[in-house]
């Protein structure tokens, strides 16, 4: 089986079908093809492999490519760093890994915290201490000084490259245990963890018919937030996720979380692995019921996406065992190989394999999840993106067309000219026609010019209205919750006192979406109405030049950030009325509770609340720069038809005024242009049958 064998197939179509519009577009004007081909070679699938803490990622990752115990994954250190497995990527290396450290300023930014950060704390709360939330990154940065001594300095910002991989190298730098250095002094277990920011390992795997790069990532819901954040922040580099649950505790509200994180159109490319099926008392009676249990609450939690999302079976430890080949391997296998294993085979695939390996390889689940994989980057992710490049290439060839036919009107024209009294007037309508084209680049241009303060403010109003549903938001839930305090104090309840964010946190992505939406459909009007104004400028010189111009497609669509609040409930106990009458008995102090709540409650919620601002703010400005891209295309046109107007113009003026008095010349010259328009025909004719090829149902076929 090879993962993405379709999307291969497709994108060896486009490539040769860019290829032959590149060779057929001439050096004058290949560029943009150039860059798309550019592209399409560099291609990759991106998945991630998240699930919370200690849900077998490493060991599930291990079991996919084959290599059994590479990624670490003992009971004891865990992952605290993201891991990507490059697998098959062009220009890597052939093997080896690279482990890439924060450099200053992120490794500030986490231990010091942003200063926008604490502008917003003191707007909010004068007097905020915001050491409460970075108290766990500063232990993270002196564990990292006493471990590696003087040579912490000099390490931050660089990078260890090495040409072969052990899992011990790996622990590292990659890998932490559950809390302190105490006896690791003489150990290399976790040496660079905490200055690790990222590594890669470069894997050549023929069944991967892709690129594809496979992140390993530390997990949620864990104890230490700086690795939960770290697994936050690399989701939103995927395209692809496989959730791994446990078959004990499957659908967790911490899983939910995850699945929230993700905006509509990346819900239809998740993967629900539940891992540790072998760890169930009855496997062939216990798995289906689990199954539909869990598709069944996943209905219930995410109505809109539940339906897309493919839940799937599967055992780390059983692919694990297939692979082993030592004396206790054969025993667990003799152990786990029983009637039990068979009959939920035969249920669940319809079949049992001859031999003991190849039933525990089908039990895992791993061979499903890989077929599953290669239909999400064949039909899902993969294909859309295809599609968008298709778009763009097709946008770029009716631009071609359009200035090819613009060319050969105007060959035609020179050689008319050719004949003696013509060429004066010849002349004077080149330079008549360099006059309007420069006068058409003016409109389009100061029509984008006009685009740009427009989109501004779009974008300006926009962050403000996110920033204030944000800030009202919090500032309603936190009343909620003083009013809470004071009831509760009032009926002498001293139980500690726990909010749950994950209610404000669902609330709150409702209304950032919808204020998203807003913002969107503006900016896409004012995109439109300057698409429209441009494409009618260019196209009374160059007819057709916007029928492959759209703005179909754009990044970002809908807005939701991986950034996410804390999944576990913020505590504080309540504190007790301070005064002298110790004989009252205690009291509770409700206004003393809720300013620690406040607090605490505020050191999760102000940088979140900042960094999802910057991540709308930043979808959109990307959203409205593509759109200009594709409206620039338009330019591009009538610069490279300027070009190719002064450039003749420069060459042809002197000859044009000699060949009036010698025939030969003029003959000669007759021919050469006579070629060129030849040479314009078969041009138009291969860009026909190109734009034929990319507007086909399946471009495999077309190709």
């Amino acid at each position: 089986m090879e993962i993405g064998a379709l999307q291969r197939t497709r994108i060896a179509a486009l490539r040769r079908i860019v290829a032959d519009i590149e060779e057929a577009a001439g050096r004058e004007a290949r560029a943009p093809f150039e860059r798309l081909r550019l592209r399409l070679d560099g291609w990759t699938a991106r998945v991630a492999v998240i699930g919370q803490v200690k849900a077998g990622k490493s060991s599930f990752l291990n079991a996919f490519i084959g290599a059994r115990g590479l990624l670490p994954s003992d009971v004891n250190p865990w992952t605290s760093a993201v891991t990507n497995l490059r697998i098959n990527l062009p220009g890597d290396p052939a093997g080896g890994a690279c482990f890439r450290f924060f450099d200053e300023a992120a490794w500030e930014e986490i231990v010091e915290g942003d200063p926008r950060v604490r502008a917003l704390a003191e707007e909010m709360l004068p007097g905020f201490d915001s050491g409460l939330l970075l108290r766990q990154a500063q232990e993270m940065k002196a564990r990292a000084q006493a471990r590696l001594g003087p040579a912490y300095g000099g390490l931050l910002g660089r990078a260890h490259r090495y040409d072969s991989v052990t899992p011990e190298l790996l622990e590292a730098y990659v890998c932490a245990g559950p809390g302190a250095d105490a006896g690791l002094e003489d150990s290399g277990l976790g040496l660079y963890s905490a200055i690790t920011r990222e590594a890669d390992l470069y894997l050549h795997l023929p069944e991967f018919a892709v690129p594809v790069v496979l992140t390993d990532t530390p997990g949620v819901n864990d104890p230490f937030l700086v690795r939960d954040e770290v697994t936050c922040r690399s989701l939103d580099r995927a395209d692809i996720f496989v959730i791994l649950l446990s078959a004990h505790q499957p659908l967790t509200e911490a899983d939910l979380a995850l699945l929230r994180m993700l905006p509509a159109e990346r819900a239809r490319n998740v993967i629900l692995v539940l891992n540790r099926i072998d760890e169930l008392d009855e496997m062939d009676a216990e798995i289906e019921p689990l199954l539909s249990d869990v598709a069944a609450r996943l209905r219930a939690a995410l109505p809109a996406a539940a339906a897309a999302i493919s839940i799937l079976p599967g055992s780390a430890w059983l692919a694990e065992l297939a692979l082993r080949e030592d004396a206790e391997a054969r025993a667990l296998r003799a152990e786990a190989d029983g009637p039990a294993l068979r009959r939920y085979l035969l249920a669940r695939y319809g079949r049992v394999p001859e031999t003991e390996a190849g039933r525990l390889r089908l039990a895992s689940g791993v061979e499903e999840v890989k077929r599953t994989l290669g239909r999400l980057i064949d039909l899902g992710a993969g294909h859309r993106q295809l599609a968008a490049l298709q778009e763009e290439v097709r946008a770029e060839t009716g631009a071609l067309v359009a200035l090819c036919k613009r060319e050969r009107r105007s060959v035609a024209q020179q050689v008319e000219s050719l004949s003696g009294p013509a060429a004066a007037r010849f002349l004077t309508e080149i330079r008549g026609e360099m006059v309007r084209l420069s006068e058409l680049r003016r409109g389009i241009e100061e029509r984008l010019a006009r685009l740009t303060p427009t989109t501004d403010r779009i974008l300006a109003r926009g962050a403000a209205t996110l920033r204030q549903t944000v800030e009202t938001a919090i500032r309603a839930f936190l009343e909620e919750r003083r009013c809470e305090l004071a009831a509760r104090a009032a009926a002498g309840d001293w139980r500690p006192v726990s909010v749950d964010l994950v209610r404000l946190g669902r609330l709150l992505d409702r209304d950032l979406s919808e204020d998203y939406r807003r913002t969107r459909s503006a900016a896409d009007e004012a995109l439109a109405e300057a698409l429209a104004e441009a494409a009618g400028l260019a196209s009374e010189r160059f007819p057709g030049v916007a029928a492959g111009v759209s703005l179909h497609g754009l990044p970002h669509e809908e807005f939701a950030t991986t950034l996410t609040l804390a999944r576990r409930p913020l505590t504080v106990d309540m504190i007790a009325r301070r005064g002298w009458a110790f004989w009252r008995g205690p009291e509770a102090d409700p206004a003393r509770t809720f300013e620690a709540l406040r607090r605490i409650t505020l050191a999760e919620l102000l940088p979140w609340s900042q960094k999802i601002l910057a991540a709308a703010a930043e979808a959109q400005a990307l959203r409205i720069e593509t759109g200009k891209e594709r409206i620039g295309i338009l330019l591009a046109t009538v610069d490279r038809a300027m070009a190719e107007r002064a450039e003749r113009l420069r060459s042809d003026a002197a000859v044009l005024a000699q060949l009036a008095a010698d025939p030969v010349r003029a003959a000669q010259m007759s021919n050469r242009l006579q070629s060129r328009m030849e040479v314009l025909e078969r041009r138009l004719q291969v860009l026909a049958i190109c734009d034929s090829r990319l507007a086909h149902p399946s471009l495999a076929d077309a190709a």
